[in-house]
């Protein structure tokens, strides 16, 4: 799910395997332990905390949706903005539809800032960031969950009754701390090039832009005898643009 959060048709299809095995985990360990009367009565309590629990109802109620109609109905929002390493520098909102991927909805926010020189200044890279977008997938019955955060809970809950499962038989509890997994804020942003953006957008590129302010900055170095400097500051979106056509 996090290698495939960006594209949509591989999320959804990385989710619904998330919640078939959610869904039958439980209904296998049930069959291998149907005969285990001791066994059944020791995992009963967290067994049942998952069945009863919110997550498994709605999980496994879309499961069966999948089965017999079709689609996952998902939800995605989103937002646009800028990045300085790894923290947000701005970033406003920005739909990101269902159906498209994060690419796709970049293309659209260079197509905003190409036309719209005034959204070009608010919420476009400089000299310092990165041009970036932020989504999130969520189901209706979790509101403002992103459904990355729905699926870990959801799996360390069947982990525990796993966990149960192995010390009742004399094993050592499971790991359930998942290391694998990656921060989610991290995951939902996807970042793009800054020379790219400014090439594509303004018409600008950066190297060369650096290439000749070296050259200059050294001739005039030269000129003056002095030692050369380090630019505090590189190229710069254009200031007060006129309005586009």
């Amino acid at each position: 799910m996090e290698a495939s959060y960006h594209e949509p048709d591989a999320f959804r299809y990385a989710l619904n395997s998330f919640i078939r095995a959610f869904k039958e985990v439980p209904q296998l360990l049930t069959m291998q332990i149907q005969n285990h009367s001791d066994l059944k009565s020791a995992i009963e309590p967290v067994f049942k905390a998952l069945r009863d629990s919110d997550l498994y109802r709605v999980l496994t109620t879309k499961r069966n949706f999948l089965v017999h109609r079709g689609m996952l109905d998902l939800e995605s929002r989103g937002s646009a903005g800028t990045t300085e390493g790894h923290k947000v520098k701005i970033s406003f909102p920005f739909r990101v539809h269902p159906w498209e991927s994060s690419n796709e909805a970049y293309m659209r926010y260079k197509e905003v800032c190409r036309t719209d020189k005034m959204m070009r200044s608010l919420i476009g890279p400089d000299c310092d960031s990165a041009p970036a977008i932020w989504r999130t997938w969520l189901i209706r019955e979790f509101p403002g969950r992103d459904l990355l955060d729905v699926a870990f809970e959801a799996w360390t809950k069947l982990g525990e009754v796993l966990s149960a499962t192995v010390e009742a038989r004399g094993a050592e509890p499971l790991d359930l701390s998942m290391p694998c997994r990656h921060d989610p804020e991290h995951v939902k942003v996807r970042r793009f090039s800054q020379r790219e953006f400014f090439l594509d957008v303004d018409g600008i590129d950066l190297a060369e832009e650096e290439r000749k302010w070296r050259e200059e900055n050294m001739r005039r170095t030269s000129e003056r005898g002095a030692t050369p400097t380090t630019p505090s500051d590189s190229i710069s979106p254009p200031q007060n643009p006129s309005p586009a056509d």
